[in-house]
């Protein structure tokens, strides 16, 4: 079973998953989990509770479907260059991420569309 206890995934470059995160961060109503990404060495369940505290009550829902998100485009993305050795840039994991928020938000996520649309 691989090693999932730490955000580094990425064997190539373990600061990946942490510039994924401050990229996220730029996003609207996202600001919150600045402080979070600053200890993005400490395991997931640690960075996760982090990241939910730090975030406003009213938009933890969506920062949590956002953390599934960008987790599950990381492990995309080990998969692929450790069973394919295929390799996508930094910018193309980015804009993955944010286009398919996007496509999470029109499919009815309702939580993740007040995180990206909505003033703060």
């Amino acid at each position: 079973m691989p090693d999932t206890k730490h955000l580094s995934c990425y064997e190539s470059n373990p600061m990946d998953a942490k510039h994924i995160w401050c990229e996220v961060a730029l996003w609207p109503n996202c600001s919150d989990i600045t402080t979070a990404i600053c200890h993005v060495s400490a395991s997931i369940d640690s960075f996760y509770e982090r990241m939910i505290s730090a975030t406003q009550s009213k938009h933890r829902q969506g920062i949590k479907s956002t953390f599934i998100l960008v987790s599950w485009a990381i492990w995309r993305e080990r998969n692929s260059r450790v069973f394919n050795d295929k390799e996508i840039l930094f910018r193309q994991i980015c804009c993955f991420i944010k286009d398919e928020a996007r496509e999470w938000a029109f499919a009815d996520a309702k939580a993740l569309r007040k995180l990206l649309w909505e003033p703060s």
